[in-house]
């Protein structure tokens, strides 16, 4: 007698999702992969997201519905959605995306196949709301980060992530458990993913299985929604913020350098990623990252002077944070010069 398929918990995190959150729960159990369970995971909806979880989990004996009472931000909601349940294998979902029925089936294969897998994922596509292909995602955006090496594995991830399909895949459980928590800076799923490499292997399969309906925002955006303060509902524009916003491909890089120093590895390979963090990104992205450092260097004489007019505790908190994105502008574009500029936030 075969032994029973390993359980899949799919985790749905939502927040007034209520005109895409029908579509992909049925995604979800139209899966062929025999074995799993779906949670819905609602961050305080206010529209009739959670009415319409309640109706499927009515007649679904696989479906389960979590309401939130308070919105936390999508940023945690995502952070319960990669702990919840007890399976061996986890699937985060947003509400938005859809799976192509053999989704879990075809990538079950791969963990099964591949005990030192940690995540697999698939090709993925953009498609509109009326269903219409806008675009495949290339090739490249594929992470196969395997091998022996968990330095190499993180080097990989840093020098090939792009793109949303290559991180919504199937999770090993006992990887995702020795992540840090997530992190409120641009480029969280970066960070997430290179550290998973460290713990176990990232492959996936071409098949063009994930289907997703947004092709993305612009990179600002995204960088001042992950801050914690928008993330709990509060503004960015005065002087109680964090700034790193300003610069998010830097704070990205910066990001991977503060978690490698913390991650669960000798001091010899932690130094090796904080060394090579910055030399990656930076051949990936040196243009952006010049403009972003030469950017906050010119609003630096305002943002000093509005820090200035804080009372005194305050305005050392202020301090502390431009001081942060300039030890972040010095580790990846040093030629920025920013200890020049460190007068301005003393």
């Amino acid at each position: 007698m075969s032994a029973a398929p390993p359980l899949v918990d799919v985790n749905l995190f939502v927040h007034n999702g209520a005109a895409t959150i029908a579509a992909a729960i049925e995604s979800v159990l139209s899966q062929t992969w025999p074995a799993l369970r779906l949670t819905v995971i609602d961050n305080a909806s206010t529209d009739a997201t959670v009415a319409i979880a309640r109706e499927y989990c009515a007649t679904e004996p696989r479906m389960r519905l979590h309401a939130a009472r308070q919105n936390a931000g999508a940023v945690a909601n995502l952070q319960r959605a990669l702990s919840a349940g007890d399976a061996d294998f986890v699937l985060p979902k947003t509400a938005d995306d859809v799976l192509a029925p053999g989704f879990i089936a075809r990538v079950m294969e791969v963990m099964l196949a591949e005990p030192h897998c940690a995540m697999c994922h698939a090709g993925g596509l953009v498609f509109t709301g009326a269903g219409t292909v806008r675009g495949i995602y290339p090739e490249s955006h594929r992470l196969h980060a395997v091998g022996d090496d968990p330095v190499a594995r993180a080097c990989t991830v840093m020098e090939h992530y792009a793109s949303a399909p290559s991180f919504w895949g199937v999770y090993r459980r006992d990887a995702l458990e020795r992540l840090a928590p997530l992190r409120y800076t641009s480029g969280y799923d970066h960070v997430m993913l290179a550290e998973l490499a460290l713990y176990g292997e990232i492959r996936h399969v071409p098949d063009l299985l994930y289907l997703r309906r947004d092709p993305g925002k612009p990179v600002l955006q995204i960088a001042r929604a992950s801050t914690e303060a928008a993330q709990r509902g509060l503004p960015l524009d005065n002087a109680l913020t964090d700034l790193r916003w300003m610069t998010p491909r830097i704070a990205n890089a910066y990001a991977h350098v503060d978690l490698f120093a913390v991650a669960r590895l000798d001091l010899a390979q932690r130094t090796a990623l904080m060394e090579a963090a910055p030399r990656i990104f930076r051949a990936r992205w040196l243009p952006g990252l010049r403009q972003e450092a030469a950017g906050f260097l010119r609003a630096l004489p305002a943002l000093a002077a509005e820090a200035a007019r804080l009372p005194p505790a305050f305005a050392a908190w202020r301090r502390q944070r431009i001081a942060e994105v300039l030890t972040a502008i010095e580790a990846i574009v040093p030629e920025a010069d920013a200890a020049a500029h460190r007068a301005l936030a003393a």
